[in-house]
């Protein structure tokens, strides 16, 4: 009987890590920077291995990470393709607010400004729940850019502060530097050149303390 229970036990060992084994999302995450097309293939054979298991979750992870690529590539029709699929599939919030924030990025990179806007605040309403704070601060933060871009100062500007607020709150020196640089720009733009230059500052000093 002993013999016959460490022999089960073996089998589903070795049965748990042939199933692991075809999960490359880890890996393929860690390394795309340097080879996107080899991290594209690790992910297509997990692709595959979920799809052939009906594992749903891992079919939206590794689409929405395959999404993340392909937008690192200057794809950004599949990259939204890959995303939006993964979106239709998944119940994980978290993968749900990457998924979105990725749409997002690829929307505001097709200047589909708006469209941009909406992704991220869906992404937001998301990291607020799960009172993500890094998350929360960067998300303001992309909304702040987009809103820029659309010329909407005051909104930029309040979802600049928000951002700010969030990153004082978690101590993020770098966070904090660069939010205080992009309000610096809204109000170079807006020809408020003192108060633009005293934003400046703020964030020249903060990068060197």
């Amino acid at each position: 009987m002993k013999k016959i229970t460490i022999i089960f036990f073996f089998l589903a060992w070795v049965n748990s890590f042939s199933q692991s084994k075809k999960d490359y999302n880890i890996e393929a995450m860690a390394s795309y920077k340097e080879n996107q097309l080899k991290a594209i293939k690790l992910l297509k054979t997990t692709l595959k291995f979920a799809q052939e298991e009906k594992n749903k979750e891992l079919i939206s992870l590794t689409k929405n990470n395959l999404g993340i690529i392909f937008r690192d590539l200057g794809e950004f029709i599949t990259s939204k393709k890959y995303s939006n699929e993964a979106l239709q599939t998944t119940k994980d919030s978290i993968i749900k607010a990457s998924s979105y924030i990725n749409i997002g990025a690829c929307n505001r990179k097709l200047g589909l400004y708006k469209d941009a806007i909406s992704n991220y605040l869906n992404a937001l309403k998301i990291y607020e729940a799960k009172k993500s704070l890094k998350e929360i601060a960067t998300a303001n933060n992309n909304i702040a850019i987009v809103y820029s871009y659309l010329n909407l100062n005051k909104k930029s500007l309040e979802y600049y502060n928000k951002a700010k607020h969030t990153f004082e709150n978690l101590n993020d020196k770098k966070g904090i530097s660069q939010t205080y640089n992009n309000i610096a720009i809204v109000y170079a733009n807006e020809g408020k050149l003192e108060t633009s230059l005293k934003n400046f500052r703020y964030s020249l000093q903060i990068e060197k303390n």
